[in-house]
């Protein structure tokens, strides 16, 4: 009888056990699936090359903006399920970006989307001096750093290449030259090569050419229709156009830089004064009003003034002036023929060419006028027509 009672009290037990182990389980932890997500992930990638590479971008997705490097991955997050456009910004002007852009891109909720920007760049005159020097005997075009370092010689030809003008992204040059035995108007890429004609038999090829700030047209300076007269041309030497048209003499173009108005240089109203004119022609207003010669302008960085030679002083100096005219200021005082201004990237200086050593140089001084100027070149070769880039 007590072995009974003793099994069954075993029994008891055990069937109590069981039942809380019961009971524990079904007040535990919550054991239900974790809610599907909502958002995903795009990852973007950058990949650069070539020459003068970008040092970094900006890229755009749903109204947020990051900032990527030129060979760089990152990921954007917490983006709602659908499609986005992405974009990448704040690209030099010497380098583009292969394929779409902005591209289309579809997040999927728990998931990441991956895209890949591909973007090439050429080589590029960052920030350098273009110049004409007779050094190696025939006027070719030269490039230097803008402190007058590495002068580099782009063409090699014993007819005439000069009047250098680089374009906005820095990666050509255009030119005048007399090579085959004609006057005509040429582009190169930076480094010298792949040298295109873009117009033959000027029967004037000594005014520089200007880029319009999108770099898809030129403004030069042509006679042969009997007048010195203000043209524009394509880049690919289609749709010449004639902005000027009159006896008195029109020459030296400079495109303002938000490619609205084009100055230049007149005797129109009896003696040399800069006017510009709208890019179709229209609209000339005079800038200057002097007895003198007023002539060589150029349009600053901002478009705010402009540099320009004048003999008010009794011999060629730099000046500086408004847009609307006003406040004219002397940047140059010296005996000698002070020519040619073009400004820094910056606008905080002007270089141009000065004979005061004894022969052509190219200087650069502060454009206020400031200071001493510094020569760059100190060559005893003739230096002259520097042209200023800084790439955008």
């Amino acid at each position: 009888m007590r072995q009974l009672l003793h099994i069954l009290l075993v029994i008891f037990v055990m069937g109590f056990l069981i039942s809380c182990g019961s009971n524990s389980s079904s007040t535990g932890p919550d054991t239900d699936p974790d809610p599907e997500p909502t958002t995903g992930t795009l990852e973007i990638t950058t990949s650069t090359s070539g020459d003068d590479q970008d040092d970094g971008y900006e890229v755009s997705v749903d109204g947020t903006t990051e900032s990527i490097g030129p060979n760089e991955t990152i990921t954007i997050s917490d983006l709602e399920e659908g499609s986005y456009d992405a974009e990448l910004t704040d690209i030099a002007e010497n380098c583009s970006v292969d394929g779409e852009n902005p591209r289309s891109v579809n997040i999927t909720a728990g998931e990441t989307t991956s895209t890949s920007f591909n973007i090439t760049c050429e080589a590029a005159a960052n920030g350098k001096i273009a110049f004409i020097s007779d050094r190696d005997e025939s006027e070719d075009i030269f490039l230097m750093n803008a402190d007058g370092s590495s002068p580099t010689n782009l063409t090699t030809n014993t007819d005439y290449d000069g009047l250098a003008a680089i374009s906005h992204d820095g990666t050509r040059i255009a030119f005048v030259s007399d090579r085959g035995d004609s006057h005509g108007l040429y582009v190169m890429n930076i480094d010298g090569s792949n040298v295109q004609l873009i117009k033959s038999g000027l029967s004037n090829a000594y005014f520089a050419p200007s880029w319009s700030p999108d770099d898809s047209k030129l403004a030069f300076v042509d006679e042969s229709g009997g007048d010195t007269e203000i043209y524009t041309i394509g880049i690919d030497g289609n749709n010449e156009q004639q902005l000027t048209s009159n006896s008195a003499d029109d020459y030296y173009t400079d495109w303002s830089p938000d490619g609205s108005k084009i100055l230049y240089n007149s005797d129109i109203d009896g003696d040399l004064e800069l006017y510009t004119i709208n890019s179709d022609g229209s609209d000339r207003q005079r800038v200057t009003e002097n007895s003198d010669a007023d002539y060589d302008g150029r349009w600053s960085p901002d478009g705010s003034k402009i540099a320009f030679v004048s003999d008010r002083a009794g011999n060629d100096e730099i000046y500086t002036i408004n847009t609307d005219g006003s406040d004219v200021q002397q940047v140059t005082n010296n005996s000698a023929s002070d020519i040619a201004p073009t400004w820094s990237p910056d606008g905080t200086e002007i270089a141009f060419r000065s004979r005061r050593d004894g022969n052509g140089e190219i200087y650069k001084i502060a454009a206020d006028g400031n200071g001493s100027p510094v020569n760059l070149t100190e060559n005893v070769a003739s230096d002259s027509n520097p042209h200023w880039r800084q790439v955008e």
